[in-house]
């Protein structure tokens, strides 16, 4: 059998960053694009491949608005395909199933028959490859994306990097990899695509938080990665009302008030 060559998809990656990054507000499927990378090999044969594409996207979407994580595939096609997507845990229903449907816009019109293709938007992720992937947690490529003015004084800064450290301890221990957490005026998420377990997520937050820091004191910071992404702002970006007690997610035991997937 032919065996195409592949290269890891993040180093190929081409940002896509919009120059003003607005606010999300609840009932929005915060559709922004950050991230779209295409493999540089096509598949082959490439009308089997995009028919197996077509059927495991189609199982996405099926299957996504009702936990807002799933994954499809088609080993046995005469050209595999392999898929996932994820909703952040604040973009449910119709706001997550729309989501999708502009990352996946966004792939088919920007990745052709290439045999790998990722799409980051605020409020979702896509990815699909010829091989199965679902386990990946953090590959070259990772980066953070940097937005916004920075906030004059200190305390942003430490409220930032308190925030990051206590996510990066608490979501590989909290239900389904992610949560949300909010004081001294920051607002942060971190999430992990569920596939990866607690060992990987740890390893990919690991990553993204230093990627992330480095972001403080703008006002605003993102880091990507295949398994992971973290984000940071001044302004309220998931619902205020959907908060719990993580501290027995905390190795330092500390309290923080923090969204919580299936809690």
């Amino acid at each position: 059998m032919h065996r195409m060559a592949r290269l890891p998809l993040l180093p190929a990656l081409v940002l896509a960053l919009a120059s003003a990054l607005a606010p999300s507000v609840v009932a929005d499927p915060q559709a922004t694009l950050l991230n779209l990378g295409c493999s540089q090999y096509n598949a082959t044969p490439t009308a089997a491949f995009l028919v197996a594409l077509n059927s495991t996207f189609a199982k996405l979407r099926a299957n996504l608005s009702a936990g807002g994580f799933a994954t499809a595939s088609e080993p046995r096609a005469a050209a595999p395909a392999f898929a996932l997507a994820q909703c952040r845990p604040y973009v449910t229903g119709r706001d997550c199933v729309a989501c999708f449907d502009a990352a996946a816009a966004r792939i088919r019109a920007s990745c052709g028959a290439a045999n790998g293709g990722r799409a980051i938007l605020d409020g979702c992720v896509i990815r699909y490859e010829s091989a199965a992937f679902f386990d990946q947690s953090t590959l070259p490529g990772n980066t953070q994306l940097c937005n916004g003015s920075a906030v004059a004084g200190g305390g942003f800064d430490g409220a930032v990097r308190a925030l990051i450290g206590d996510l990066a301890a608490a979501v590989p221990r909290a239900p389904r990899l992610a949560a949300a957490a909010a004081g001294a005026g920051v607002y942060a998420m971190a999430q992990c695509v569920e596939t990866v377990g607690a060992g990987g997520c740890a390893q990919c937050l690991q990553v993204a938080s230093r990627n992330i820091g480095g972001c403080s004191p703008n006002s605003d910071g993102r880091a990507v990665d295949a398994g992971c992404f973290m984000r940071y702002s001044d302004k309220r970006f998931f619902p205020a009302n959907a908060t719990v007690d993580l501290a027995a997610y905390l190795l330092s035991g500390e309290f923080i008030l923090v969204f919580c997937v299936s809690c």
